[in-house]
């Protein structure tokens, strides 16, 4: 366990290598999560099974995205009272977490079960394919209070203290959902249905621990049944406080459908799979970034809270180092090889890896600063500045990637589609860079920019 006293006096790097270490492990093993999905879907079911998934993909990332603007609102909420020594004010907010979430989850899964089928008519698929996603869709809406509730408790145990409590639950939960994906669709036949279930309960399992953790004598943020409450105020302070994060999550969704038109109206079905293979190689890297920043968010947020704004000016530096060192990383392995990366996922379509392989080699320079900002949003989320954060989240997207990636091909065919992507990121550092010499200034002073 991480005491405040530690947030308040430990040095930085430890604390950093504490927190920050379990939160890209949490992360990465999650988003590993979705690809073992993918590969016992793809091999026990076929392509249309994957089809139906992807058709379904969108409602999923919904909720993923209400759990992470709980989770992260309520986090970043709790790490400042903390710092300020409000802790009956951080108890009354892990107790507003549990009857929101269980309201939420009531509402999306009545939704949910019964006009999902309505939703998936909308779109233009073959009608297995859209009984596949409804089959999928149905058993998710009806387990989605665990996924509310591991998405939203998780960073939560990361604010009480537990680190690594968090981290192990995660590693846990994947592995029950690798074997149980394997027992229903491989062994079983149950086909998406069965991998919607094998997610279901190791989505059960972690909420169930990690619910239990608050309810423990060890929780530092202790709740029992007497003092859940439903206080509108507080409800309101954490959505409001989560805001970009939902925002965040969302828009993965929006570029994913805005790409693939721009790709299809100036390529083909071969720029489009080429993106896909781009997204499943750096994911890894805006995992670790999303890991970064997600770990040093209780020691800003405490800290912050506390008013010892030296130790939050230098964890924000490491992170920015560490985000650095880890896109630099990451450039040198896409740009030197990306040939190799690529022919991971196609190594017999030589017209694929040609695409593939110019497109990455602009797509790569992202790299360099992207961690840089989402650091950065993730700190002004840390100390509540919503506005700010928000701004980051929705002026990259909507300011400048979206406008960049349809008039850019306009001048510069298919290479402006990928070097959207890499002018809108440079642009949103600049900026992101402006807002941060200034709050370093406002922290304390030039010694901060030159410490």
């Amino acid at each position: 366990m991480v005491t405040e006293d530690q947030l308040r006096s430990e040095s930085i790097g430890k604390l950093f290598r504490r927190f920050v270490f379990p939160a890209i492990m949490g992360i990465v093993v999650a988003g590993v999560q979705t690809i073992i999905d993918g590969y016992f879907i793809g091999n026990g079911v076929g392509s249309q099974g994957l089809a139906g998934v992807t058709l379904a993909f969108p409602a999923v990332m919904f909720i993923v995205a209400v759990a992470v603007m709980i989770g992260m609102g309520s986090s970043s909420l709790v790490a400042l009272e903390l710092g300020r020594s409000n802790r009956d004010k951080a108890g009354k907010i892990v107790a507003n977490v549990f009857p929101l979430v269980f309201v939420v989850a009531a509402v999306m899964t009545i939704l949910g079960v019964v006009f999902g089928n309505s939703l998936l008519s909308l779109f233009d698929a073959p009608a297995v394919v859209q009984d596949m996603a409804n089959d999928y869709l149905r058993v998710i809406f009806i387990g989605s209070v665990f996924f509310l509730l591991t998405i939203t408790l998780d960073p939560l145990v990361r604010n009480d203290g537990y680190p690594m409590i968090a981290m192990n639950i995660m590693v846990i939960s994947v592995l029950v959902n690798l074997v149980l994906d394997y027992v229903f669709v491989m062994r079983m036949g149950m086909g998406v249905t069965g991998a919607a279930i094998a997610t279901v309960i190791a989505f059960a399992l972690s909420a169930v621990r990690l619910t239990l953790h608050f309810f423990s004598s060890k929780a530092g943020l202790r709740v029992n049944l007497g003092n859940m409450k439903f206080e509108l105020r507080t409800v309101h302070r954490i959505m409001e406080s989560g805001l970009p994060s939902f925002a965040m999550q969302l828009s993965v969704s929006i570029l994913f459908f805005a790409h693939n038109f721009v790709l299809l109206r100036y390529g083909s079905d071969a720029e489009v799979s080429a993106y896909g293979i781009m997204g499943y190689s750096f994911s890894i890297f805006y995992m670790l970034f999303e890991g970064i920043a997600v770990g040093v968010q209780p020691i800003i947020g405490f800290n912050y809270g506390a008013g010892l704004y030296d130790r939050v000016c230098r964890t924000l530096k490491l992170a920015m180092t560490a985000c650095v060192a880890v896109g630099a990383l990451g450039f040198l392995i896409f740009f030197l090889f990306p040939e190799k990366v690529v022919q991971f996922f196609t190594p017999g379509d030589p017209v694929l890896l040609e695409v593939t392989v110019g497109g990455m080699r602009i797509f790569v320079l992202s790299l360099l600063v992207q961690g840089v900002v989402v650091v950065n949003a993730t700190y002004y989320q840390s100390i509540n500045r919503v506005r700010s954060a928000l701004f980051i989240h929705l002026g990259k997207i909507f300011v400048f990637l979206l406008p960049l990636l349809f008039t850019l091909p306009l001048v510069f065919g298919l290479k402006g589609v990928w070097f959207a992507t890499p002018v809108a990121d440079y642009l949103m550092f600049f900026i992101v860079m402006v807002m941060l010499a200034e709050e370093l200034k406002e922290l304390r002073g030039e010694k901060c920019l030159n410490p």
